[in-house]
């Protein structure tokens, strides 16, 4: 049975029924692959975040050895493309990720301003290299003015951005990230903005840790289910390595107690995409101690060689993995 066919036993409306065509995994890449055949419902993407230690070839090579599908590849100061350079970098980017085996499935970057010139530079070149998810830079709170009049300029922001991302077919994501001045931790405030808009263009990149940090008290299950209709992308966040099944809630950092996501909440989670009809890419991030600092992103591996560090990867991934099947997800 296809994606229409069972959208279409759902009782999805036609609007949803076209919006869930539009975000199925069959869309044809421009310029990342040689011959014409589906993508994968769901695929899993590594932060290149964590591949800041080596270049863009050598970070392909590493991503693919690990296993990955595909690299959710730093398009911002300091990553591994410069925006100012987005246009000579990232073509050479795609096509050591193509000889690997790989794809850019989705960028990170700082885009917050349509008005920017090299905000449309980052959208036109990425679309014409087939990437079809990124996520937004950072909008902060000033806590010296009023919160609903911030609101509306990142409104008439945030739509500007949308009305490009509708011209280069390309879905912007919004990162649910914690913290006490970033826009969009509470979930709820980037929920009333994009609401209003195209989902196929604009909307979520929910974080379920992020959010835990922000919901521990179950709020975070809440906001999931709020935005599912808004997340094209999402990602999950290890802040502990999972030596099997099953971690604690909470582990110690510092001196500091640090709530995690448990296997059980992630499989909540990912059933819920499941029945969601979710298909787009995941993000995996690695943040957790022994890692030689690139958890970090630092630009130089100490304390563990490279060998070990893809060990260490290919072990949490095989687990993610797992997760995924036995939610049905992919």
């Amino acid at each position: 049975m296809g994606n229409s066919d069972r959208m279409l036993e759902k009782g999805l409306n036609r609007r949803e029924f076209l919006m869930g065509l539009a975000a199925t995994g069959t869309l044809l890449s421009l310029g990342q692959t040689n011959s014409l055949k589906a993508e994968p419902r769901v695929t899993v993407n590594v932060f290149s975040k964590h591949f800041q230690w080596l270049d863009h070839n050598g970070m392909a090579e590493a991503i693919a050895e690990v296993g990955f599908d595909g690299v959710d590849l730093t398009v911002r100061p300091g990553g591994h493309v410069l925006p100012e350079r987005v246009e000579e970098d990232l073509p050479k980017v795609a096509e050591a990720c193509k000889k690997s085996g790989i794809k850019i499935s989705l960028m990170t970057t700082n885009i917050t301003d349509p008005n920017d010139p090299i905000t449309e530079k980052v959208l036109r070149t990425a679309s014409k290299l087939g990437i079809g998810h990124y996520r937004f830079g950072y909008w902060y709170y000033d806590e010296k003015r009023d919160i609903v009049e911030q609101l509306k300029e990142i409104k008439v922001k945030m739509s500007g951005v949308a009305e490009l991302n509708k011209k280069y077919k390309i879905f912007g994501g919004n990162q649910n990230h914690s913290g006490t001045r970033y826009f969009g931790n509470a979930v709820w405030d980037t929920w009333e903005i994009v609401k209003d808009l195209d989902a196929n263009y604009i909307g979520f990149q929910y974080d379920p840790q992020q959010a835990l940090n922000e919901g521990i008290g179950g709020s975070w299950e809440i906001s999931a289910r709020l935005v599912v209709p808004y997340t094209k992308t999402f990602v999950v966040k290890t802040q502990a390595e999972w030596g099997s099944s099953e971690w604690t809630k909470a582990v110690r950092r510092e001196g500091k107690r640090l709530e995690i996501i448990t296997y059980n909440e992630f499989k909540w989670y990912f059933s819920l995409m499941k029945n969601a009809g979710f298909s787009g890419p995941i993000t995996a991030h690695y943040e957790f101690p022994g890692l030689g600092g690139v958890e970090n992103g630092n630009k130089e591996l100490k304390g563990i060689t490279r060998n070990e560090l893809i060990t260490i990867m290919r072990r949490n991934l095989t687990i993610l993995r797992d997760m995924l099947k036995e939610t049905g997800l992919a």
